[in-house]
């Protein structure tokens, strides 16, 4: 399901051709493995096209300072064709949803996988990001 089936028809209209930057979050690569959900798959379902997905550093540290509860999460990040991006911010950001709420308030041009309910309302208020988050077992996007 697509909330606000409208805008988002609009916005992959408007992008027809061009494959989606999908910037995800910690808490969203646990949920799709606690749910069983083919990363991948479940991109090109939900949005219906190609999409690269993008994963920052800050991720990858925050998943390895987590400990053995989240190491299947991290062999995932490192195994699969996931691009890791380097972080543009500066050192005082240490934890990943600041890392990440820098990075689409920098470069505008990704869409955000997150389950965070506060992160997704840090972008709410300075973009028109479009965000997706995990509803029943399936990929939901939802855009302001």
């Amino acid at each position: 399901k697509i909330k606000n089936n409208k805008t988002f028809s609009n916005f992959t209209t408007e992008y027809k051709n061009r494959a989606f930057f999908v910037l995800i979050d910690t808490n969203f690569i646990y949920f799709t493995l606690k749910n069983k959900i083919d990363l991948f798959e479940a991109f090109i379902k939900c949005l219906c096209s190609n999409c690269i997905l993008c994963v920052s550093e800050c991720v990858i540290l925050e998943l390895e300072r987590l400990g053995p509860k989240f190491r299947l999460a991290l062999r995932v990040l490192k195994a699969k064709g996931i691009i890791k991006l380097s972080c543009c911010h500066d050192s005082s950001i240490i934890y990943a949803d600041d890392c990440i709420f820098q990075t689409v308030k920098t470069f505008r041009h990704f869409l955000v996988a997150t389950c965070d309910k506060d992160l997704k309302r840090r972008i709410r208020k300075i973009s028109f990001t479009p965000i997706i988050s995990i509803k029943k077992r399936k990929l939901q996007v939802s855009v302001i």
